[in-house]
């Protein structure tokens, strides 16, 4: 006896797809499929392709959970919360690419999208940042965070294609990179063996790092403006 269909295990068959493919690719033929209904089963839990997209996004958050394994850094250093949960931001993205080009343009926040965003901005009320000063630091590790894996996905990509061994690899990339002009481009050439080794080993952790030691700068000043007028 087929179980009854749910928008549960809608979102848990469109987040199957966009794993293994690509959510662009999404579409409710290949979904009905998917679940062996007729698309106009599907259209009884979900208005239109819009909102689907939109829960399969939270799903994707949630079932991420990648504020979860940091609760516990978060009481003693919320430098080490950041560094695990934009960590596994990172690597949950990375697994699933085909999330990236909607999470900029979907405007509703599900409850998956909503507790991160409570617990980020917890945090970082908690390490001493004002609300305007939490809310732009969560949007700069979000860009950060959301570049970096759009990049670091495109480069894989490329390595999946050539796939010519790592040294190969990185010679190819310098070679294209020593192509340009020199004199147009002074620096991008003189940085070219540079630029061409980050393609295998993305400096992610070392960006993060310069966000996180910016941050504490900031919490730092905070803390004196305070000591210096107590009343405040």
């Amino acid at each position: 006896m087929r179980t009854a269909l749910s928008r549960d295990a809608i979102l848990d068959a469109s987040l199957r797809i966009a794993r293994r493919d690509d959510l662009a690719r999404l579409t409710m033929k290949k979904l009905a499929d998917e679940l062996d209904v007729t698309p106009m089963a599907i259209y009884r839990h979900f208005q239109n392709k819009a909102e689907l997209l939109d829960g399969v996004l939270d799903r994707f958050v949630a079932a991420s959970a990648t504020t979860r394994p940091a609760r516990s850094a978060a009481a003693s250093d919320w430098r080490a919360w950041l560094r695990l949960t934009f960590g596994a931001m990172r690597r949950a993205l990375l697994e699933t690419p085909g999330v990236m080009p909607f999470l900029g343009t979907s405007y509703r926040l599900g409850p998956g999208a909503l507790e991160v965003l409570e617990e980020s901005l917890d945090v970082l009320r908690e390490a001493g940042l004002d609300r305007r000063s939490a809310v732009e630091a969560f949007l700069s590790l979000m860009s950060f965070t959301l570049g970096a894996v759009g990049l670091e996905a495109a480069w894989r990509r490329d390595e999946r294609e050539l796939d010519p061994g790592p040294d190969e690899r990185l010679r190819q990339w310098r070679l294209r990179i020593e192509s340009n002009s020199s004199t147009r481009y002074p620096n991008v050439v003189g940085a070219a063996h540079e630029l061409a080794a980050v393609t295998g080993a993305f400096p992610f952790e070392r960006g993060l790092e310069r966000i996180i030691d910016s941050l504490e700068r900031e919490q730092a000043k905070n803390e004196r403006g305070t000591h210096a007028n107590p009343a405040l």
